[in-house]
């Protein structure tokens, strides 16, 4: 599945509990699940993933496989996937997303084909750009937390986000009410 634009997700939903995953299973046959971490499965102020969160991980360990790909520090991605049983990919300082060396790396690590993989984050310029570039299906889901965000993070939202996000107002009025409309509001 193919992206026009390497910000532009495949995909966008409110939160990862409103993703179709079966839908995925069995229409796409997408066996792998990336996430990112980050106000994605716990907000920045949490050490901790929350009990609903942990419920929806273990029932999708069922079916998929799931991997962390995140640019959180070693300390906090080891820690969170270690205590749920989690694989992960920790990302250097010089391999962050949307660097495409931590997908390379888990798709050989766990022996996956790009198709069968979807890559799930908040973020358009590291989770999106990243999954993009190796034509991984990209889920764009709203930020569980904007208010305790990085300032880097609120930087690159405000840099990047926000004037692409008008450009797709501005020339595909369909596809921003698709895929930002609610990304937007707070």
């Amino acid at each position: 599945m193919i992206t026009k634009h390497k910000y532009l997700p495949n995909f966008y939903y409110e939160s990862v509990f409103d993703i179709p995953y079966d839908n995925f299973f069995y229409k796409d046959k997408i066996k792998v699940l990336f996430f990112d971490l980050d106000n994605t499965l716990l907000s920045s102020k949490e050490n901790e993933l929350n009990l609903n969160i942990r419920k929806l991980l273990k029932r999708l360990n069922k079916r998929f496989k799931i991997v962390i790909i995140s640019n959180a520090s070693f300390k906090k991605v080891h820690y969170i996937a270690k205590n749920n049983n989690l694989d992960y990919v920790y990302l250097n300082f010089y391999h962050k997303k949307p660097s495409i060396w931590g997908f390379e790396q888990a798709l050989k690590l766990f022996n996956f084909r790009f198709e069968e993989v979807m890559m799930i984050g908040d973020q358009l310029r590291t989770d999106i750009a990243g999954a993009n570039k190796m034509n991984i299906i990209s889920v764009l889901v709203k930020p569980l937390d904007r208010k305790y965000e990085s300032f880097r993070t609120k930087l690159i939202r405000f840099l990047i986000e926000k004037p692409f996000i008008k450009k797709i107002k501005k020339i595909n009025l369909e596809e921003y009410r698709k895929k930002f409309q609610n990304f937007i509001k707070s």
